[in-house]
C-alpha cells in the first residue's frame, strides 16, 4: 500500500497525484499552484488529508486543558535546585522545546548534564525515573565532568536512586557530525528509545552547529526548511510522548539602537518552534563559597538565568554559581 492510499481522498485524485508521483507528505504539502490534474480544491483536500494524517492528537478546549492541569497538574523536571526549581515554577516543562542559550562558559552544557541526571530522580522527587538521550553536535562529550557530578549527586541523592546502580549506565550519549545524521539519530535511535521507554528526556547540545557553517549563502531556503523539520520533529516527540526536549543554542551578536546585544542564534526559523527559552550570562562579580573542609572555600564567577519567554513565566533573572555539585541559584 502507498503513501497516497492511506489518505481519506476522492479516488480521482489519488490517481491523479501517482501520475505527479506525489509519494511523500511533503511533496504533497509543498504544493502551491495547480498542476497536472488536480485543481486547486484538489490540492487542498489532498493537504487537508495529509494534515489530518500527520496529526491525529484530538483538539482540546480551553476549559478541557484547565480541568486536566488541575487534576494531575502540568508535569515538570526538577533543575536539583531550589531556587531555580521556584523561579521556573517546578522545573523543566515535560510539553514542549525548551532552549538554553548563552555565551561561551555560561553553563549551558552544565545544566545539560545536570538535567541528565535529575531525570532519574523518582517522579515524586520531581523526577522522570527514566534515562536521557544526550546529542552531541560539535565538542566531544565532557565526561569528566559528568563522572565527578554523578559522584557529588549520588552522594546527596543515594537513597532516593539506590536501584538505578551507576547513573551513567542510563545517559545515552551520541556524536553526529552533520544535519542527515543528526535528523537519522532522531528518526531512529531516539524513536527506538522512545518506543521502549528507556528515556524521557531529549539533550541536543548544540542545535546550532550544523547550521552555522554547513550552508552556502544561496542555501538560506534549504536551510530554513532543515530548520523547520529539526524543530517540529522535537516537537512532535515531546507532545507524544509528554517528555521534555532541552535544546543548547550559541549566541550571536545583533545591533539595535541600544547598541550590541547577544541574541539566540537561528533567528525566527527556530525560535517559532521554542516553548521556553532561557539565557545564560556569566557577570562581572565574584563570590566565594565554603564547600566541605576537604575542598576548602571557592572563589566563582556569579552567572545569571534569564527567562526571556515562556507560557507560564514571567521575566525575570535570577543569579547562580556553579561548584563541584553543579549549578546553584541564590538569592
Amino acid at each position: 500500500m502507498s503513501f497516497l492510499d492511506t489518505l481519506d481522498v476522492d479516488g480521482r485524485i489519488k490517481a491523479a497525484a501517482k501520475k505527479l508521483k506525489l509519494n511523500s507528505c511533503e511533496s504533497v504539502l509543498y504544493l502551491t499552484n495547480p498542476v497536472g490534474a488536480l485543481s486547486a480544491q484538489d490540492i487542498s483536500a489532498l493537504k487537508t488529508a495529509v494534515s489530518k494524517q500527520i496529526w491525529n492528537k484530538p483538539h482540546k478546549t480551553a476549559l478541557q486543558l484547565t480541568e486536566d492541569e488541575g487534576e494531575s497538574g502540568r508535569c515538570r523536571l526538577t533543575t536539583g535546585c531550589q531556587v531555580l526549581d521556584q523561579a521556573l515554577r517546578g522545573g523543566i516543562l515535560c510539553e514542549g522545546i525548551t532552549e538554553i542559550s548563552g555565551e561561551s562558559a555560561s553553563g549551558k552544557t552544565q545544566f545539560g548534564l545536570q538535567l541528565s541526571l535529575t531525570a532519574q530522580l523518582p517522579k515524586e522527587y520531581g523526577g522522570l525515573d527514566n534515562g536521557t538521550l544526550y546529542i552531541c553536535t560539535e565538542d566531544a562529550f565532557p565526561s569528566k565532568r559528568l563522572y565527578q557530578m554523578i559522584q557529588n549527586f549520588t552522594s546527596r541523592h543515594g537513597k532516593k536512586i539506590c536501584n538505578h546502580g551507576n547513573l551513567g549506565d542510563r545517559i545515552f550519549i551520541e556524536h553526529v557530525s552533520d544535519f542527515e545524521g543528526l535528523m537519522e539519530c532522531l528518526e531512529r535511535k531516539a524513536d527506538l528509545l522512545l518506543k521502549s521507554a528507556t528515556v524521557k528526556l531529549i539533550v541536543l547540545d548544540s542545535v546550532a552547529a550544523h547550521f552555522r557553517s554547513d550552508y552556502e549563502g544561496h542555501e538560506m531556503y534549504k536551510r530554513a526548511q532543515h530548520i523547520s523539520s529539526l524543530g517540529s520533529l522535537l516537537y512532535k516527540y515531546s507532545h507524544q510522548y509528554h517528555i521534555p526536549v532541552v535544546c543548547i543554542n550559541q549566541v550571536t551578536s545583533s545591533m539595535n539602537p541600544e547598541g550590541r546585544q547577544l541574541v539566540p542564534s537561528l533567528g525566527l526559523a527556530w525560535s517559532n518552534h521554542v516553548t521556553t527559552r532561557l539565557m545564560l550570562a556569566r557577570t562581572q562579580h565574584t563570590v566565594v563559597i565554603q564547600q566541605d573542609s576537604a575542598r576548602g572555600p571557592l572563589e566563582t564567577v556569579v552567572r545569571e538565568m534569564e527567562i526571556v519567554f515562556a507560557p507560564h513565566l514571567p521575566s525575570m533573572t535570577v543569579p547562580y554559581i556553579i561548584d563541584h555539585e553543579g549549578m546553584k541559584g541564590f538569592r
